[in-house]
């Protein structure tokens, strides 16, 4: 995680000179399908008559405007629960049986998943992120694509914390007879922890992931500051573990928070030190960071450290890293920070990835203030006077 406080600037775009405090800038990139959420031009579905209006939690998703100290937005237009994106208002809507129908936002390619891909998914806590992955990986036929889905916990446990935890793994073994599942799987010795069908010599993957890496601690916690220490030995350890079983065109992939005190992990950095300290031969890097959105990963949700309850990732970001000569099938573009025309919304594709700049966050910015503005009016009396509140009872 960047050691930068995520107002500092960290970017080149130099093209705009903001007048108003961001977040730090350093490599970061957004899913295309979160901008036009937040801009309000998502690509209309089947029966959809007109497209939802600009998100305000996907706004903050893409540029932390509380995180950055942004004090006239954050007063102006406040954030809102994640449950207010239309996208996910959307997919509540639909019913337990149509919960597989295919969305907007996702497709082929989404959040660096593709079709046929090979993944291991570590320190999984309820499977629903490996569920999220399989249904971007596996081919339509289920001939190609797999998920290796691994727990630091053993069954009984996953079953006893989450109550849907049964119906989640039944549904990730319906997507693949290829997919399989690993319990009590130690990320920092995954060779001697992972099922034995995986350890052999032609099991690579395409993504290893682990998201919100934390110790093993007690319920209900997630990775305070007085285990930050620990916690980055864990990184360490987890990142030399990791690159032997990955594909020589694939990545490791970490999300986790970037707001105080998790700003403080320098994420980029920690994980390469232990593959630095072992020579790096291969030239292992970091590649960027991805503003992550759970709403491109249905049916995922963000889990305390053995509680069933969920927790609030606005801030999160995908980590990636990858070899340095390796650009197949990247997450992250090598056109770094190329000039996207963010007024053609409908020749962008929502499953693509574009990176944030100072130009995006303006534009968004500005389009937010000014929906909050015409709210604001429309509020306003027509003799120009405020609205008053409820009359206040006389006293007898």
């Amino acid at each position: 995680m960047s050691s930068k406080n995520e107002s500092d600037d960290g970017s080149n775009d130099a093209a705009t000179t903001s007048t108003f405090p961001h977040r730090n800038l350093d490599k970061l990139y957004c899913p295309t399908a979160t901008y036009l959420c937040a801009i309000g031009a998502n690509p209309l579905e089947e029966g959809q008559l007109s497209s939802p209006s600009a998100c305000i939690p996907c706004a903050y998703k893409v540029c932390n405007f509380d995180i950055a100290l942004d004090q006239e937005f954050t007063k102006l237009v406040p954030n809102q629960r994640p449950e207010q994106c239309p996208r996910s208002i959307k997919r509540t809507k639909k019913s337990a049986d149509n919960d597989d129908a295919p969305t907007t936002c996702v497709k082929d390619g989404m959040m660096g998943y593709k079709r046929g891909m090979n993944v291991l998914t570590v320190g999984d806590g309820d499977f629903s992120f490996s569920l999220a992955v399989a249904k971007l990986v596996v081919s339509d036929n289920s001939k190609s694509g797999m998920v290796v889905a691994t727990s630091y916990e053993d069954l009984t446990t996953l079953q006893r914390v989450y109550p849907a935890f049964d119906d989640t793994l039944n549904a990730l073994k319906s997507c693949s007879t290829k997919n399989i599942i690993g319990y009590k799987v130690d990320a920092t010795q995954l060779k001697k922890t992972l099922p034995p069908n995986v350890i052999q010599p032609s099991m690579k993957f395409h993504r290893i992931c682990w998201n919100f890496p934390c110790t093993a601690i007690g319920h209900g916690q997630d990775g305070q500051n007085e285990s930050m220490e620990e916690n980055k030995e864990l990184v360490r350890k987890f990142m030399a573990n990791a690159l032997q079983f990955l594909d020589e065109c694939g990545e490791i992939q970490i999300i986790h928070k970037t707001k105080p005190p998790y700003n403080q992990w320098d994420m980029e950095t920690v994980a390469m030190e232990e593959i630095n300290k072992n020579g790096n031969e291969l030239e292992f890097e970091y590649k960027g960071r991805l503003v992550f959105d759970k709403c491109n990963m249905p049916p995922y949700v963000p889990r305390k450290a053995l509680d069933k309850k969920s927790f609030p990732c606005h801030d999160a970001c995908v980590y990636v890293f990858g070899l340095r000569r390796r650009s197949v099938e990247s997450t992250i573009p090598n056109n770094e920070k190329a000039d996207i025309d963010l007024d053609a919304t409908t020749s962008l594709d929502p499953s693509s990835v574009i990176p944030v700049t100072t130009k995006l966050i303006d534009t968004l910015r500005t389009k937010h203030l000014a929906l909050a503005s015409y709210k604001r009016e429309l509020r306003r009396p027509s003799d120009g006077n405020p609205k008053k509140g409820k009359k206040q009872r006389k006293r007898k």
